[in-house]
């Protein structure tokens, strides 16, 4: 069964621990993955809120990490920068990576160091972390917080027109609806869950997740123990969110986005458990062909009508 991920931090967790892509003692390496049947990884840099330049200075480095491992690792991983890398490659025995900036203080207000990013292979975007940015304000700045600035509205329409996936997780609520206005194409949400089942502030509440499926768009369910259950949830518990989502808004609504090197506490205990979840998600009542969008088609619907 093939897999598509769309958020790890394993980038940004080698670079702190000085290990590589290929195998390391994260949550993800490069040859679990390939044994568990991932087609497509998401992966974010993550520097934290910075003031502009330094939050540059950091991604670059990041950037130059993941550059690095995209070339000693020829024979397992390429960057999947357009459609047309990814048809090309989809049936090889390769997995595709899609490069995200998880908050894009690194910006600043200049449109070129994002045109200079996306050279370097950026694909992906969200605009905030938890907290506030020029862009827009995050979900860690409570539920009344402000949505997107005006520069913040600019940018995303350049996204929409570059071909860059706009990620909605952690912007705050009235961010979310902004960016459904703004934005043309569908939305991701690389990793949350329901907020009706685990009432963490980064999950989504039915009024969103319903707007996120008129709007075309996909959740990635996470497995960051907090975002799915109190005391020490089971992949079960976390599957229940995905029961629930498929129940709201349907199924080809969802995905997978584990977090994985983002948060010590998750459900499962690497890439590797993957393998398990068609079987898993046929006990809770889903067919052959629902598991297979969950897993993958779904996300690669997404990824097929923005990039360009």
């Amino acid at each position: 069964m093939k897999i598509i991920d769309l958020h790890c931090d394993t980038i940004s967790a080698i670079y702190a621990r000085r290990q590589r892509l290929l195998r390391n003692t994260g949550h993800f390496d490069l040859e679990r993955a390939v044994k568990s049947g991932v087609k497509i990884q998401f992966f974010a840099l993550f520097v934290g809120p910075n003031e502009s330049s330094i939050a540059l200075e950091k991604v670059q480095r990041l950037v130059e990490l993941y550059q690095n491992e995209i070339e000693n690792n020829k024979n397992l991983l390429y960057a999947l920068g357009s459609t047309e890398d990814l048809y090309s490659q989809l049936e090889n025995d390769t997995i595709g990576s899609i490069l995200h900036l998880e908050g894009a203080e690194a910006l600043g207000k200049d449109l070129d160091i994002l045109y200079s990013l996306y050279e370097s292979g950026l694909r992906s975007i969200g605009l905030t972390w938890n907290n506030g940015n020029l862009l827009a304000q995050g979900i860690g700045e409570g539920p009344e917080a402000d949505g997107l600035t005006s520069w913040g509205r600019e940018v995303v329409r350049e996204m929409e027109r570059m071909g860059i996936i706009l990620d909605g997780a952690h912007i705050s609520v009235k961010g979310f609806f902004d960016l459904l206005e703004v934005y043309d194409k569908p939305l991701v949400v690389t990793h949350a869950n329901s907020r009706a089942l685990c009432p963490h502030p980064r999950n989504l509440t039915d009024q969103q997740l319903l707007a996120l499926g008129d709007n075309g768009g996909i959740v990635g369910v996470t497995q960051v123990s907090d975002f799915v259950k109190d005391n020490k949830p089971s992949i079960d518990d976390l599957i229940d969110h995905i029961v629930y989502i498929s129940d709201l808004i349907g199924v080809e609504h969802v995905a997978l986005g584990s977090d994985f090197d983002g948060a010590d506490d998750v459900v499962m205990s690497g890439i590797e458990e993957y393998a398990g979840w068609p079987e898993l998600l046929k006990r809770k009542g889903f067919s052959k062909a629902e598991v297979k969008k969950i897993l993958y088609e779904n996300a690669l619907r997404i990824i097929e009508q923005v990039l360009s």
